[in-house]
């Protein structure tokens, strides 16, 4: 098996890439937004959402170019393998190696070719599905295996995830609800922010601070407060928000961090949290994940979930 496809299902987006085995290399990608979250709403009764995914599969490898090599295999993470996807698998237990060797995979055959589907992990009070596979690329490679004894590692998104690392094992994380509430607030609430923002430092700053020293429910009142009172500019509210978000968010690592912070962002969401971190936490010992790293890092941890029998 010379060739895999790597598919990260998440919940807004679908994504194939074709990758060469031995060196990781990209040969071709596919993306659209056949997220889960649609195709559930879409189809509710899982028959009807099963038929129409793996229709969404079968076009997204044929764009590849490989529909018709059916010894290519696929594997896929992310909310695939939820309640809303293809087939709910159980999560698998922390701690957990992060090697990825205790997750749970269901194989089956579909259109001739065999896919793997990959189970999420869960605590007693927290789940996650997807990030699991970029934790495992992540620390894939042995100059990031140090980083594995005592770390936090702070993967942002829509529900930004801070996952305990000790001594090779995932032994625990919390969601935090950051991107989907910036959304809502910025677009659908009184704090609804103009189109045209443009992203100020200073703003930015502002905001964690205030999340700070007010709390996250009333800094978030002050996006609203400071532009009504000529305090803040319009077009910078925007970034005042994100700062209170982010600064809210970042203010719970010094609660809960021993050890090294792990930032694996992509490039305009890293250079908001390391501003974030700076600010609250100027003593913090943290090791920045480039972006390139981190957008091959799904990739690494599907060829390593793929090597398990």
């Amino acid at each position: 098996m010379t060739h895999f496809i790597s598919c990260d299902w998440g919940t807004s987006r679908f994504r194939l890439r074709l990758i060469e085995r031995d060196q990781r290399r990209i040969v071709a990608e596919h993306a659209t937004a056949q997220g889960i979250q649609a195709l559930a709403a879409a189809h509710p009764i899982m028959d009807s959402r099963r038929k129409m995914m793996g229709d969404v599969l079968d076009s997204g490898i044929t764009a590849l170019g490989v529909g018709s090599l059916i010894d290519i295999p696929v594997v896929i993470s992310g909310m695939a393998s939820s309640t809303l996807g293809w087939q709910s698998l159980p999560y698998a237990l922390v701690p957990a190696p992060i090697d990825g060797s205790t997750l749970r995979f269901l194989d089956f055959q579909h259109s001739g070719r065999k896919v793997r589907l990959v189970s999420g992990l869960q605590t007693d009070s927290d789940i996650m599905r997807g990030e699991e596979t970029d934790l495992i690329g992540l620390f894939a490679s042995p100059i990031r295996q140090p980083l594995t004894e005592n770390s936090t590692v702070v993967l942002p998104g829509t529900h930004s995830k801070h996952v305990q690392i000790r001594a090779g094992q995932i032994v625990g994380f919390t969601t935090y609800l950051t991107g989907e509430l910036y959304g809502l607030l910025s677009q659908s609430s009184t704090l609804d922010t103009p189109v045209d923002a443009l992203f100020d430092q200073t703003a930015f700053v502002a905001g964690a601070q205030t999340s700070r020293s007010h709390g996250l429910s009333a800094a978030l009142f002050q996006t609203r407060a400071r532009t009504v009172l000529g305090h803040l500019a319009v077009n910078h509210s925007r970034a005042f928000l994100s700062g209170v978000l982010i600064g809210a968010e970042v203010a719970a690592l010094a609660v809960a961090t021993p050890g090294r912070i792990v930032l694996a962002a992509g490039d305009s969401l890293a250079s908001q949290y390391l501003l974030a971190l700076g600010e609250l936490l100027p003593h913090a010992v943290v090791v920045q994940i480039p972006p390139a790293e981190l957008a091959a890092a799904t990739v690494m941890g599907h060829a390593r979930i793929l090597s398990y029998p």
